[in-house]
C-alpha cells in the first residue's frame, strides 16, 4: 500500500486539497500582471513610460515573490522540523491570505507600492508548497513515494490548471478595476485554511527543538543540506533548471502581449491549457515512466524536452503552433520537476525532510529571482532574448546532471 494506514491516507487527502487551493493563489498572478501592468490605458505608470522601464519593474514585482519564497521557504522547513506541520501550515496560510487581500488592492487602487508589498507577503508565505511535500514524505516509505509526490503534484496540477484561466477572467480591467483575480485567491486561501484547521493530521512528531538559533538563517540550513555531496549534485541541476524554466514561466505572457497583443483572458486561457499539459505530464506520464526508468533518466528525458519546447515557442507567427509547441515544454518540465524532488528525498534522511524539501524550494525561488531580474531589461530591448537565455540554462542543466550525478552516484 501507498499509505501506512487509513488515517494517513485521509490526511493525504488533506493535504492534496491544500497543495491544489494553494496552487491557484499561485498560478493565478502568471495572466494578471503582464497585461494590466503593459496596458497603457491604465495608469500603473506615467504615459510616457519607456516598455524597458516597465518590463524591468515587472520583471522585479516577479522577482520579489521569489526573493520572499527564499526566505521563507527553509524558514518554514525548519520550523516544521521541529514544531512539526500543523502549526507551520496554519501561519503561512493566513498571512496568505493578508497578502492576496493587499494586491487586490493594489490593481484596484493602481498602486504598484500595494503590489510590491502584497507580492513579498505572499511568496514569503508560499512555503507550504514545500510543507505538502515534506508530509507527503512523512506518510510513505521511499518505494512509494514517487507515485505519492506525483499524485500530488499531479492532482495538485488542477489547481494551477484552474489558477490562471480564473485569473485572466476575472483580472477584466472593466470589473473592479481587474482586482477580482486577486479577491478571488484570497477567498481560495481562506477556504485552504478552514481545511487545514479542520481536518489535518499532524504528520511528524517533532523530536527536540534545538535549532532555535538557526531559526533565520536560510544559507546555513542550505549549507547544512549542501554539505552532502549527492543532494548538492541534484540541488544544483535543480537550480539551473528552475532558472531557465523561470525565463519561461514568466515573461511568456510578457512575450504574447509583446507579439500578439493578447489580453489577460486569453492568456489565462493559453495558461490553463499549459497548466492542464503540466497536469498530464506529471500525474499520468510520469507514473508510467517511473515504473520502466529511472529517476535520473526521467530527469534527463524531461530537460531536454522543457528546453526543444521553449526554442520552439520562439518560432510561430501565429498563434495556432502554440497548441502543439506548448505540451512538449509542459510535459518535460513536469517529468523534470517532479523526479528533481523525489530524488532528492529519498537521498535524504527522515530527520532532514524539511530541510531538505526547503532547500529545493529555495532553488526554485533562486530561479524566480534571478530570471525576472534578467528577462526584464532584456524583454524590454528584445522580445525573444529572455525565453532564449532560459533554454541555454535547462540545456546546462542537463549537461551537469548527465556527467555529475553519474559520478556521485
Amino acid at each position: 500500500m501507498m499509505f501506512r494506514s487509513p488515517q494517513h491516507y485521509r490526511t493525504f487527502l488533506t493535504i492534496l486539497m491544500t497543495y491544489t487551493l494553494d496552487l491557484v493563489g499561485f498560478s493565478i498572478v502568471f495572466p494578471v500582471l503582464a497585461p494590466l501592468l503593459l496596458n497603457p490605458h491604465l495608469h500603473f505608470f506615467a504615459f510616457d513610460t519607456p516598455e524597458t522601464v516597465k518590463t524591468t519593474i515587472l520583471g522585479f514585482l516577479f522577482a520579489l515573490f521569489g526573493i520572499a519564497q527564499f526566505i521563507g521557504a527553509p524558514i518554514a522547513g525548519v520550523l516544521a522540523d521541529h514544531y512539526g506541520r500543523y502549526k507551520v501550515f496554519l501561519g503561512t496560510i493566513f498571512l496568505s491570505i493578508i497578502g492576496y487581500v493587499i494586491l487586490a488592492g493594489g490593481v484596484y487602487t493602481q498602486s504598484l507600492t500595494y503590489l510590491f508589498v502584497g507580492r513579498l507577503l505572499t511568496g514569503f508565505c508560499s512555503g507550504n508548497i514545500t510543507l505538502a511535500q515534506s508530509a507527503t514524505a512523512d506518510l510513505t516509505d521511499v518505494h512509494h513515494r514517487s507515485k505519492a509526490f506525483s499524485l500530488l503534484i499531479g492532482i495538485g496540477g488542477l489547481g494551477f490548471v484552474a489558477g490562471p484561466w480564473i485569473g485572466g477572467k476575472l483580472a477584466n480591467p472593466d470589473w473592479l478595476s481587474g482586482s477580482g483575480a486577486f479577491i478571488f485567491a484570497a477567498a481560495a486561501a481562506l477556504l485552504n485554511f478552514i481545511i487545514m484547521f479542520f481536518f489535518f493530521t499532524e504528520t511528524w512528531k517533532p523530536k527536540a527543538t534545538h535549532a532555535k538559533s538557526s531559526l533565520f538563517s536560510t544559507f546555513k540550513e542550505l549549507r547544512i543540506v549542501l554539505h552532502h555531496r549527492v543532494m548538492r549534485t541534484i540541488l544544483t541541476a535543480s537550480l539551473l533548471f528552475c532558472i531557465g524554466w523561470g525565463f519561461f514561466l514568466i515573461f511568456s505572457p510578457t512575450f504574447l502581449v509583446q507579439k500578439f497583443s493578447l489580453n489577460s483572458g486569453e492568456i489565462g486561457d493559453i495558461f490553463a491549457y499549459m497548466a492542464l499539459m503540466w497536469f498530464l505530464g506529471s500525474m499520468f506520464l510520469n507514473k508510467e515512466l517511473s515504473g520502466k526508468f529511472s529517476l535520473h533518466s526521467i530527469i534527463l528525458i524531461g530537460t531536454i524536452l522543457t528546453a526543444l519546447g521553449m526554442g520552439c515557442f520562439l518560432w510561430p507567427d501565429t498563434l495556432w503552433p502554440y497548441w502543439i509547441i506548448l505540451p512538449v515544454a509542459l510535459v518535460g518540465a513536469a517529468l523534470s520537476w517532479v523526479n528533481f524532488n523525489t530524488l532528492l528525498s529519498i537521498k535524504t534522511s527522515e530527520s532532514m525532510q524539511g530541510r531538505a524539501m526547503g532547500a529545493s524550494s529555495a532553488m526554485w525561488s533562486m530561479g524566480q529571482i534571478i530570471a525576472p531580474l534578467i528577462a526584464g531589461p532584456l524583454a524590454g530591448w528584445n522580445i525573444y532574448s529572455p525565453i532564449a537565455v532560459g533554454v541555454v540554462f535547462v540545456l546546462s542543466s542537463f549537461v551537469y546532471f548527465i556527467f555529475r550525478y553519474k559520478e556521485r552516484k
